[in-house]
């Protein structure tokens, strides 16, 4: 698969992804994550696969991924976020568009119970945004034959967008995602709504209430 590499972990409880360093996501390391040689706190995460090492992960704490929750809240108050435990995501994994982010947390809706519930909060209820959930399986689709990552939706400001390293391969994604683009759609549609009747859409929008 010609999508660049990276490290995710997960919480074998609730599902909750945690990003620690790859080519698809960048975000500032924290004071417990440095390489080998040692890197200082703060600098980046994004590393060349060649220079790996022993890197040393900070999971951070539920305040962190609460703050980043709490980033992407509607207007409305209900939490929006793209399901790591989703259908799309079980099929397509390393191509998932969730995994082209600034973020360092993948949220699953049993992961925001529990995180909520830190602050006395409980989840009213569960839904799901088919529009959103068929546009990232497309995307996601589209990832697994693409050297950069959410080409498409990144491109409207929709994903997170993660370009390939050379022009001619950014030239390639975008006639690939052209001529992919009607097939991976046809096969989008379906996969979305039995991942929303089985609720494991794409994306998630979850109502909350205090105890």
């Amino acid at each position: 698969m010609p999508v660049g590499t990276g490290i995710a972990h997960r919480c074998e409880a609730c599902g909750l992804g945690v990003l620690s360093f790859g080519e698809r996501f960048h975000f500032p390391a924290r004071a417990g994550e440095a390489e080998k040689e040692g890197a200082s706190p703060g600098s980046s995460t994004r590393l060349s696969t060649s220079e790996t090492g022993e890197f040393l992960f900070d999971p951070g704490t539920a305040g962190d991924a609460l703050a980043e929750l709490d980033s992407d809240r509607d207007a409305d108050g209900s939490y929006l976020f793209d399901n790591r435990s989703s259908l799309n995501c079980w099929l397509t994994g390393g191509a998932w568009t969730g995994l082209g982010t600034e973020r360092r947390y993948r949220f699953t809706p049993e992961s925001v119970v529990r995180l909520i519930a830190v602050r006395d909060q409980i989840v009213s209820a569960t839904g799901w945004r088919p529009l959103r959930g068929i546009a990232t399986m497309w995307q996601s689709g589209l990832n697994l034959f693409t050297f950069g990552q959410n080409v498409a939706l990144g491109a409207f400001g929709k994903a997170h967008g993660v370009t390939a390293d050379r022009r001619w391969k950014r030239g390639l994604d975008w006639f690939i995602s052209v001529v992919v683009a009607v097939p991976a759609f046809i096969v989008a549609v379906p996969l979305e709504l039995i991942g929303i009747l089985f609720r494991r859409g794409g994306s998630a929008r979850i109502r909350i209430q205090a105890l």
